[in-house]
């Protein structure tokens, strides 16, 4: 008995002190919801130098993607085994020398939206969705600055998309085109398009005669408070292939798709102020009362494009696309 006593006081001594000191013992994983927080008050919160030398920014941005509908992006910048500053998307795998267009471009983003007021911030709350989990973002300079934060991935952060247009239009500008979405590869099958300025709107549409469609336009001077044209005519052997490349000349689908989002406004997307990512968003722009547009387009895939805007900012901006439209189905009468 005594012996057997003796024997287990071992064994439970031996297991408190592994308990204590032991290399079996593991660290607490954090609670879902916990959140970590620490600070570097020594970080600075202003960079003086302007010239990045490395950068490492991962992130997933709900307002953008790639392939099929990706959303997950892994950026950075650094010298490669030459020792070339080398730009790189490790996602997607694509890669090129940097260039100071590039290095310009980036740093007017981190200084747009003050990222060096973010460094030595260590911000983590755990058990949150994939999308959110957390990011490191890093900058080095020349100059030996850095900025260095780590937060949970915030999916609609207005730099974040900053920082992907900045490097998907660079790549594309390399001829590298992976960072965008898969192109929309059906035609169009429906058009609604009508442009009112000074007053003047010209409608154009297909209309079912018959057992069959035509193209109609029509137009109407409100000066005049009346109907001034009214016309049907054959739709145009290639209306549907002209329609589907003028569309597509001007990245129609992935600039609607890409300026759905507007969270400086919560109550209204770009799309309810207006705007369809061709202009530049003025602070308080007030609809204009004698300019209009609306261009309503379905493919035959079932992707729609619903443009309805009165902001003259954004009719000027989208000019080209609209005079090209004009030409093409003004001919046809």
């Amino acid at each position: 008995m005594k012996k057997g006593r003796k024997i287990m006081m071992i064994f439970l001594g031996t297991a408190l002190l592994f308990n204590l000191f032991g290399c079996d013992k593991k660290e607490e994983e954090p609670t879902s919801g916990d959140n970590t927080t620490v600070i570097d008050e020594n970080a600075p919160k202003k960079i003086e130098s302007k010239k990045i030398c490395e950068l490492y920014a991962p992130m997933n941005i709900a307002t953008r993607w790639h392939g099929d509908e990706d959303h997950d992006f892994e950026f950075e910048i650094k010298k490669d085994e030459k020792g070339i500053l080398t730009a790189y998307e490790n996602v997607t795998g694509i890669f090129a020398e940097c260039d100071e267009d590039l290095l310009y471009d980036l740093q007017a983003v981190i200084d747009k939206r003050d990222l060096a007021s973010l460094n030595g911030v260590y911000d983590v709350t755990a058990g949150l969705a994939p999308e959110m989990e957390e990011k490191q973002f890093r900058v080095e300079y020349e100059s030996g600055e850095k900025i260095e934060f780590t937060r949970n991935n915030q999916p609609y952060s207005l730099w974040g998309e900053e920082f992907y247009d900045v490097f998907a239009k660079w790549f594309e500008e390399k001829g590298m085109n992976d960072l965008y979405p898969d192109k929309e590869d059906t035609q169009v099958t429906r058009i609604r398009f009508w442009f009112m300025e000074d007053k003047v709107r010209k409608e154009y549409g297909l209309m079912k005669k018959g057992d069959s469609y035509v193209l109609n336009k029509s137009v109407y001077d409100f000066k005049k408070e009346k109907s001034v044209y009214d016309k049907s005519v054959k739709i145009p052997k290639d209306f549907y292939e002209e329609i589907t490349r003028i569309a597509d000349s001007y990245e129609l689908v992935r600039r609607y798709d890409f300026s759905s989002y507007d969270y400086d406004n919560n109550n209204y997307g770009n799309h309810g102020r207006g705007y369809y990512g061709f202009g530049e968003k003025p602070q308080g722009e007030e609809d204009s009362t004698d300019m209009s547009l609306t261009l309503h387009l379905e493919y035959e895939s079932g992707k729609r494009v619903n443009i309805d805007t009165k902001k003259e900012s954004e009719i000027k901006a989208m000019r080209s696309l609209i005079d090209e439209l004009l030409n093409y189905l003004d001919k046809a009468f």
